[in-house]
């Protein structure tokens, strides 16, 4: 029963965060937006809820399930009531009109089933989930508060963010038990949200065509499936790291402190998720000061939001200084990179990682850049889309291209940027020319859907032979590697 309950108040959990987001969003100046709105309360419910976490226990207190809960509901009361004054204005999405946008959103469905059934169903079982962001998790659950740095030989890792293990804690205190089905949901929520962030963006920055291609890109592509429900914090720092540029460009389209607030806010979470997203930190600490030299909003804009960035992540990097002298923990082997030209062009080389959406997000580059050079100052969507994706592809390729699983970090704003380029292929091609070719991409698209679906899914032999098969029996099953 308790483990029942445990899903309903997280589900709690994270609707009460919609009126904080309905009403931040109302404020814009821009049309309600249904999907940004749903967006922002996936991101602050969970935030605001481990951030709470976090100085409960570093003022002292014991983390136990009501001294969180009841203090989270009061700090999501004054949104609910800020949202009922303001006038609740849910202004629900447009169904897809046409049948091309119903096949589209069903290969989408496809991914995102098989991702978020693969993270009920299973219990940890990638290395670092296991090793670092579980284990923390248990030992928060049982003792109370934040691991502690002395007398520990990998002290390192206890330097990364803990958003995620804190997540994690609170699961297991509502289910009162080490409940790692209803914990590994949490981050896969978090992936699956990049793919309207995505949307998101590209239909703000471009049109709603490049938003629906740049989500397929991303949701196509092979290295999605494999880590959306895995458990890492790649991906969930990833959407953060989305939204901030959703943010970014409303502040720079509206000049609307509200929206410099969000970015700030955005960027900062991606920073509470995973350290690397410091580095997102100077890239819109670069577009603020672009913004601003431009003239497209005031220095105090600029300044709230790098002080609603601060308010999330520096807390946690002063605590790591103030006790390890750790800001960022030595966990990049930079001697391991490889600068290759093999990696240099890896959306292409590693077909088993990106496939057909690799290609077209390199493409979306090329197009991004051409566009950039011609234009100049005149494309400011162009500008934000570099900056967010070849800065933070530059850092990979040199000290850290070891691993192209670091790619994800700043794999929507890439398919983002495909999706424009393909939008823009479209718009520009004879309409009668291309109509006899969108059966094939029609069936292309759902074959690569449907094979998404078929990866996301782990272990797919032991659950056809046994479905119904209890919690013993799956970690048996992970732990041998069956």
């Amino acid at each position: 029963m308790q483990t029942i309950l445990a899903w309903l108040l997280v589900a709690l959990v994270l609707a009460a965060a919609y009126p904080w987001a309905a009403w931040l969003v109302g404020r814009s100046p821009r049309p309600p937006d249904f999907w940004l709105a749903i967006l922002l309360a996936l991101a602050l419910g969970p935030a605001a809820l481990t951030l709470l976490m976090f100085w409960l226990a570093l003022l002292g207190f014991r983390l136990e399930l009501w001294t969180i809960t009841l203090p989270y509901f009061a700090l999501m009361l004054p949104g609910y009531l800020l949202w009922r004054r303001q006038g609740p204005r849910i202004v629900w999405p447009v169904l897809p009109a046409s049948w091309l946008e119903r096949l589209a959103l069903l290969a989408l469905a496809l991914v995102g089933g098989a991702v978020l059934f693969n993270a009920a169903y299973w219990p940890f079982y990638r290395d670092d989930a296991i090793a670092i962001y579980a284990r923390y998790a248990r030992i928060m659950t049982e003792t109370g508060t934040l691991v502690p740095f002395a007398g520990r030989d990998d002290a390192f890792y206890q330097a990364y963010p803990i958003h995620i293990p804190l997540a994690y804690t609170y699961v297991y205190l509502a289910s009162g038990w080490l409940n790692e089905y209803l914990a590994r949901v949490i981050p896969a929520l978090f992936s699956l949200g990049c793919i309207p962030a995505v949307y998101v963006l590209g239909k703000n920055l471009f049109n709603p065509l490049a938003g629906w291609l740049g989500a397929l890109l991303l949701a196509l592509a092979p290295t999605f499936a494999r880590w959306a429900s895995s458990g890492y914090v790649d991906l969930p720092m990833a959407f953060a790291y989305t939204l901030a540029a959703v943010f970014a460009w409303r502040l720079w389209s509206d000049g609307h402190m509200i929206d410099a607030l969000l970015a700030g806010l955005m960027m900062g979470l991606a920073a509470w998720t995973k350290n690397a997203a410091l580095l997102g930190a100077a890239f819109l600490a670069v577009w603020l000061a672009y913004g601003w030299l431009r003239r497209r909003f005031s220095l105090k804009t600029v300044l709230a939001a790098l002080l609603a960035c601060a308010l999330v992540a520096a807390p946690w990097y002063a605590r790591n200084w103030a006790e390890a002298r750790l800001f960022v923990p030595p966990t990049a082997w930079t001697d391991q990179a490889a600068p290759t030209l093999n990696n240099l062009l890896i959306l292409i080389t590693l077909g088993d990682n990106f496939g057909l959406p690799g290609w077209l997000m390199l493409g979306g580059v090329f197009y991004g850049l051409w566009v950039a050079l011609r234009r100049g100052r005149q494309s400011p969507e162009m500008l934000l889309l570099l900056l967010w994706t070849l800065p933070f592809f530059a850092v990979w390729w040199l000290l850290v291209s070891y691993d192209p699983r670091f790619i994800l970090l700043f794999l929507p704003p890439l398919a983002a940027l495909g999706g424009g380029w393909l939008a823009a292929v479209w718009n520009h091609s004879p309409q009668r020319r291309l109509r006899p070719f969108i059966p094939l991409l029609i069936a292309l698209m759902l074959a690569l859907a449907a094979y998404n679906a078929w990866i996301g899914v782990d272990y797919k032999q032991a659950i056809l032979s046994n479905p119904l098969m209890g919690d013993a029996e799956k970690h048996e099953i992970v732990l041998s590697g069956r």
